[in-house]
């Protein structure tokens, strides 16, 4: 493919061993680099704010602009909560407007559904990343927190505002990505001819490596994450209150991460639990017997779990914690999704030396095969092909707007407003519902006629 000029923009620095996405954009741009002429523009903390070397190499330019306390007028509660703030700041969207207007770019790339908010209008092609889905999170956290009927009504309503929201930020863009092909059939059932490919969460297979020599076990269980992900602090805390006492014996227990709650890091105790950050994985993970990742709730992938297969640890997860990596369970992967059940594997796991050394070697032989980063990075130049050739996105509403509901309501006070907020988004889902059940059924309708055609 020939080269281009790419417009990126996102929503933190890229970084390594920060946060997931964060290293997720420096490994692609630095790869990406190397064959095409990036501009980044990249919302950023104050204190964080001048580029220097921690950034991927080969960049053709950068623009930082500082994150400030911004709120958005939205009085029927029509934003999502990751939406609210930073990413409704015009201040984004003038600078990337800005940009896109001095130079000719081929295509330009925003990096989180929430960036669809600040799509400016232009004549050139966009790409959506899709890192989570939050309308897939709400039923699952609800669950996870103990199917509290008090809180039903709230889940409800995020999962409605989400599903809203993201359905039709998806299509501001020529082409979504999604980091897994669970999330783009998640989209797909309510837009069936969105145009979506995957691209995964990878990893250095060169950097996370077995070592030449075993390693003694110093652990017996550990568990990695960001902790200012929820989904990672409520993992912590089902491997620690209702996992481990399950599973039968006193086991050595290390939680490793950035941004740890202090009401995690009051749990630990010495020769028992381990809890800190670290500023290098690999000699935890080598020493570790098995790696948990407990995650009850979020979608897309988790770049913990690929480095720990990268290491060949073997690994025991959840059904969400296994997905984007059609891995197959017993063999790359132990899958369990409840306590019990997760106890179980890890037990089998730490008694069976064997079958650690066998699912180990067989998840880091996948991870080879599909999830190297210079592999993920390549095929973004088909990803790129698609773009150029797909047709200018269906002109959808303004996001999170409804203005004649809201000049109705915008002086009733706040009770009023969120109630009409919650029942005009009652009635948009039904639309979406409704309209990704019609289209599913054209699909098939279409696909029998083409089948009998055939024949």
């Amino acid at each position: 493919m020939r080269s281009l000029r790419l417009l990126w923009v996102t929503p933190n620095l890229p970084r390594r061993g920060v946060t997931a996405a964060q290293g997720y954009w420096w490994a692609l741009l630095s790869r990406l680099a190397q064959r095409h002429e990036i501009t980044l523009v990249a919302f950023v903390d104050p204190e964080d704010a001048a580029p220097d070397d921690r950034l991927p190499p080969g960049l053709a330019a950068v623009e930082c602009v500082p994150r400030r306390p911004y709120v958005p007028d939205d009085p029927l509660a029509l934003l999502p909560r990751t939406v609210r703030g930073a990413f409704c700041d015009p201040a984004l969207r003038s600078a990337v407007a800005a940009r896109l207007g001095a130079g000719r770019f081929d295509l330009a790339q925003y990096e989180f559904v929430e960036m669809a908010n600040l799509i400016p209008p232009s004549s050139v092609p966009t790409i959506l990343t899709v890192h989570q889905i939050g309308f897939a999170q709400q039923g699952p956290l609800w669950r996870a927190q103990g199917r509290q009927l008090s809180q039903a009504p709230v889940a409800l309503f995020r999962h409605l505002r989400d599903l809203d929201w993201e359905l039709r930020a998806v299509q501001q863009a020529h082409q979504v990505i999604t980091v897994s092909a669970e999330d783009a059939a998640r989209l797909r059932r309510f837009l069936p001819d969105l145009r979506v490919a995957v691209s995964p969460v990878g990893v250095d297979c060169r950097e996370f490596r077995p070592p030449a020599a075993p390693v003694p076990a110093e652990i017996d269980v550990l568990f990695v994450g960001h902790f200012g992900h929820p989904p990672n602090v409520d993992a912590a805390r089902f491997l620690l209150d209702e996992i481990t006492p399950r599973i039968g014996r006193p086991v050595r227990v290390r939680i490793v991460g950035r941004a740890i709650p202090p009401e995690l890091e009051a749990r630990a105790r010495p020769g028992a639990i381990e809890i800190g950050p670290l500023s290098d994985l690999r000699p935890a993970l080598a020493a570790a017997v098995v790696v948990a990742a407990p995650v009850r709730f979020g979608t897309g992938m988790r770049g913990k779990v690929l480095e720990a297969l990268a290491m060949a640890r073997p690994v025991v997860t959840t059904s969400v914690g296994a997905e984007g990596l059609g891995a197959t369970p017993d063999r790359h992967l132990i899958v369990a999704d409840d306590a019990e059940a997760f106890a179980t594997g890890v037990r089998r796991v730490l008694d069976d030396p064997a079958l650690a050394a066998r699912v180990g070697a067989a998840g880091r032989a996948l991870v080879e095969a599909r999830f190297d980063w210079d592999t993920v990075a390549a095929a973004h130049d088909d990803i790129y092909a698609q773009a150029l050739a797909a047709p200018p996105p269906i002109a959808t509403p303004p996001l999170g707007r409804a203005p004649l509901f809201r000049r109705v309501l915008d002086r009733a006070g706040r009770r009023p407003a969120l109630a009409g907020g919650a029942a005009l988004l009652a009635a948009r889902a039904f639309r979406w519902y409704v309209i990704g059940r019609h289209a599913r059924a054209r699909n098939v309708d279409g696909d029998r006629a083409h089948g009998n055609a055939a024949a």
